[in-house]
């Protein structure tokens, strides 16, 4: 995937979730692009105990800026912040 904003200084990926309709879409888009792999082939977020919707809730287009939250998702570390930053780092052994 060709996202300009996929540079981020130390992070795999960093993007912004305001430039898709669904935070979760957000999400498994950044981890296929770091995986390299498609979408599909990820395992949904609410198999891993992620709440599509409340995604949505929290970090929406009228999210709180304060939010933050950080799960672990395919193998790496996801980072949500209330601005609409999206990260994803490896996940340190």
């Amino acid at each position: 995937m060709d996202d300009p904003l996929d540079n981020g200084a130390g992070s795999v990926v960093t993007t912004s979730v305001n430039r898709y309709e669904e935070v979760a879409v957000a999400v498994t888009s950044a981890i296929a692009t770091a995986t390299e792999h498609s979408p599909l082939d990820l395992p949904p977020l609410a198999e891993v105990g992620v709440d599509p919707e409340a995604l949505d809730l929290l970090f929406g287009s009228s999210a709180d800026p304060s939010r933050n939250l950080t799960f672990h998702y395919a193998g790496y570390l996801v980072s949500l912040f209330g601005d609409g930053t999206l990260t994803v780092d490896h996940v340190d052994e």
